[in-house]
């Protein structure tokens, strides 16, 4: 009988699939967002957001289940020009006194194969929440592992200034804006 039970087992054991539990990220200090515009006809200006604060929700067996959410604090973005900084962070662009943060949180993360995603969500600026796509990349040297897990995410996106409020002096600064995303997680 309690052969009959092990075989039973071992055959059932094959065929229900086990089931990973999803395994929560933060994001590392070293996670940050570049914007990237042109300006007065000239390419290539960008500013960095750093101390991103966030999380990520991976489950391995389920992509239906994986979310994120990222704050971005105005504080830390820094144009590597003191003039130009006061400007983006000043009421006329991202109004850092009033809305100190930029959220993004997804609504979908579809994985498309191959360490490949596309990820649905809102992007909110000031009082504007507007839907947003992009897409993402999983570096090969993440480990979706509850203790220990590793992650790191690159991704772009292309922005209308406009469609945030900040279409200001469009003969200056081009819209649209191109955003590169560089996220690094732990599990805790």
């Amino acid at each position: 009988m309690l052969r009959i039970g092990l075989l039973l087992l071992g055959i059932l054991g094959g065929i229900i699939p086990t089931f990973a539990a999803p395994i929560p990220f933060q994001l590392a200090d070293s996670s940050y967002v570049l914007l990237r515009w042109n300006m007065i006809g000239k390419s290539d200006y960008h500013a960095r957001i750093t101390g991103l604060r966030g999380d990520i929700v991976v489950d391995p067996q389920h992509d239906v289940a994986d979310r994120l959410r990222i704050d971005m604090p105005i504080a830390n973005l820094d144009a590597h020009h003191r003039v130009l900084t006061w400007a983006l962070k000043s009421h006329q662009f991202f109004d850092q006194a009033q809305y100190p943060n930029v959220t993004f949180t997804s609504s979908r993360i579809i994985d498309m194969g191959q360490g490949h995603y596309r990820v649905l969500g809102s992007l909110k600026i000031k009082e504007m929440t507007r839907p947003v796509m992009l897409y993402g990349k999983r570096s090969d040297d993440s480990r979706l592992q509850s203790s220990g897990g590793y992650l790191r995410l690159s991704g772009t996106i292309t922005l209308s200034r406009q469609a945030f409020g900040m279409g200001q002096y469009p003969a200056l600064v081009a819209d649209p804006i191109q955003v590169d995303i560089v996220l690094v997680a732990m599990t805790p």
